[in-house]
């Protein structure tokens, strides 16, 4: 799973060593304060070791962590640590439960189970320093958990901001497009008056058919800087296709989930408006994963094949109960039937979208 910061690329370079110097001075300098011997022998080895194991956090958080515990547990079978059994493994506790919480926590109290066995405390001692690193690992898998949902909230908001501006776009569309049809209608009109009036006065009054070509240019001067500048409003507004699925998997991975992204065929060859009412689709898929099903994993699927485009997601979130589609499904209904294909909802199972549009060129509406 993907943990990338949300301010670029260098604070990833920057939080990841000082975590994992943190994490080595802790169990390193920490029990040492207390007394015990500051050697390779004693704890600066534990802590070198599971400092060292977060700079790949990142990349495989559950391999992480359960080296870090099976590191820890070695050293303290050793006699190497006997500082705790809970707090060295926070960071990567912390890491592994924003994508699988339930397998982080079992590996932390696991983790736990080993330590105090192998440190032979009675049944009270045991009890008591268990309850108290317990309370720690539920600290860390609360943290965690709040991260998560901090992380697709505002993934949410995002896509939910994304799709207001392309609204606003599509509506500034709708305005220049009346005025453009505003401008075409009037300057035809008066130019077809004019031409008349030159052609019946071409014989009897030259100048006044010279007056009315005059006109005619005139007006048909001002329309096109009038139409230029409608135009070129127009092709300031973006459009989406198949090579910005890219930043969809991106956000979602940035709210926690763990995507997975295949594209087979020629994406490239496939027609704007079906590329983009599949980016579309895409969009909506992951904003009702975001909202709805509380998902840990995300596929997504893009299959360009020589008839026809499928775009398949699916989630693993829970069992939706009563599920009614909303205003977006609707609307993404709406722009897969408007190009002859079809779409298919399956709420049974997590939540599962596949739309299936046909390359043809013959579809001649769409909505933006």
């Amino acid at each position: 799973m993907s943990l990338r910061p949300q301010c670029g690329w260098w604070p990833a370079r920057l939080v990841d060593p000082a975590l994992a110097l943190l994490t080595a001075v802790g169990i390193g300098a920490g029990p040492a304060a207390m007394g015990a011997p500051l050697s390779w022998h004693g704890t600066l080895g534990p802590g070198l070791i599971l400092g060292g194991l977060l700079l790949v956090r990142r990349r495989r958080p559950m391999v992480v962590l359960a080296l870090s515990a099976a590191a820890l547990v070695g050293c303290q079978s050793a006699g190497l640590f006997e500082g705790g059994g809970i707090w060295p493994l926070s960071v990567a506790l912390f890491t592994a439960a924003l994508g699988r919480p339930a397998r982080a926590a079992a590996v932390g109290v696991l983790a736990l189970a080993c330590g105090l066995a192998l440190q032979g405390l009675d049944a009270s001692e045991a009890l008591a320093r268990g309850g108290v690193e317990l309370l720690w690992l539920a600290l860390v898998s609360v943290a965690a958990n709040s991260w998560r949902q901090y992380g697709r909230w505002r993934a949410e908001h995002r896509a939910r901001l994304l799709q207001l501006e392309q609204t606003r776009l599509v509506e500034q569309r709708l305005v220049i497009s009346r005025e453009v049809h505003d401008v075409v209608a009037h300057t035809l009109a008066v130019v077809g008056v004019h031409l008349n009036v030159a052609v019946e006065s071409l014989d009897d009054s030259p100048e006044e058919a010279r007056a009315a070509l005059r006109t005619a240019i005139a007006v048909r001067n001002q329309a096109m800087t009038d139409l230029k500048a409608f135009v070129g409003e127009l092709r300031d507004v973006p459009q989406h296709g198949l090579e910005s699925v890219a930043g969809l998997v991106s956000q979602a991975e940035a709210a926690g989930l763990e995507v997975r992204y295949d594209s087979e065929g020629d994406c490239d060859a496939v027609p704007a408006a079906q590329a983009l009412t599949a980016y579309r689709v895409v969009q909506e898929a992951v904003v009702n994963t975001l909202r709805h099903s509380g998902a840990g994993r995300l596929t997504i699927r893009v299959r360009a094949r020589p008839r026809a485009l499928e775009v398949t997601v699916t989630d693993d979130g829970r069992t939706a109960v009563g599920f009614m589609e909303g205003h977006g499904l609707t609307g993404m209904r709406e722009r897969v039937t408007a190009l002859g294909g079809t779409l298919r909802v399956d709420a049974g199972k997590g939540f599962a979208v596949q739309a299936v549009l046909p390359l043809t060129d013959h579809v001649t509406g769409l909505a933006p």
